[in-house]
């Protein structure tokens, strides 16, 4: 599970630096080393009882979002962990799409390295969407044709994978790109 989320995160965040630990040692020492942002947990891992764990990297990297990823149902345990200030726990069984989602809504800086890959002009047409204007109104508001809008609406539904413009906004607000 561990490398399909990892390949999914630099599909979608090409520029994120991304360090992975196999158990808890090799992830507190490189969370020491880099205090990264965020740290997407496996309650799983082999190395240390979980509340340790978990409060193992919180103390190493204590302004870091962690995000638990886990298998457990035990109660208990899980509040414990969100006690140490978990910013979310998520399902094993959970697809990867929504990991994504979750994982780019609690992160910061996340959202703004993929608009930072959206052309200035696509980025303006989405909060036109966003804004509920037609195509021919944004066409008007930026002073392009209604052609070229709907080229860039036409890409940006293929890049967020929407089905079609409502969808488009719908996934960019999720996502909080805009």
């Amino acid at each position: 599970m561990r490398e399909a989320l990892a390949g999914a995160m630099r599909d979608r965040w090409p520029d994120l630096i991304l360090a992975e630990a196999s158990d808890y040692p090799a992830a507190w020492a490189l969370a020491e080393a880099a205090q990264p942002d965020f740290c997407l947990v496996d309650l799983g891992m082999p190395g240390a009882e979980v509340v340790a764990g978990v409060q193992g990297l919180r103390t190493r990297a204590p302004e870091a979002v962690l995000l638990v990823v886990t298998g457990i149902t035990d109660t208990a345990l899980l509040e414990a962990v969100r006690a140490l200030g978990v910013a979310g726990l998520f399902s094993k069984n959970a697809e990867s799409e929504l990991l994504i989602e979750a994982i780019a809504a609690r992160v910061p800086g996340l959202q703004a390295m993929v608009v930072a890959r959206l052309p200035r002009r696509q980025q303006e047409v989405l909060r036109l969407l966003a804004e509920g204007l037609t195509n021919k109104e944004i066409a008007l508001r930026l002073k392009i044709s209604p052609a070229t809008v709907k080229n860039h609406v036409a890409r940006l539904t293929t890049w967020l994978g929407a089905v079609n413009r409502t969808d488009a906004v719908a996934r960019a607000q999720r996502a909080r790109i805009i």
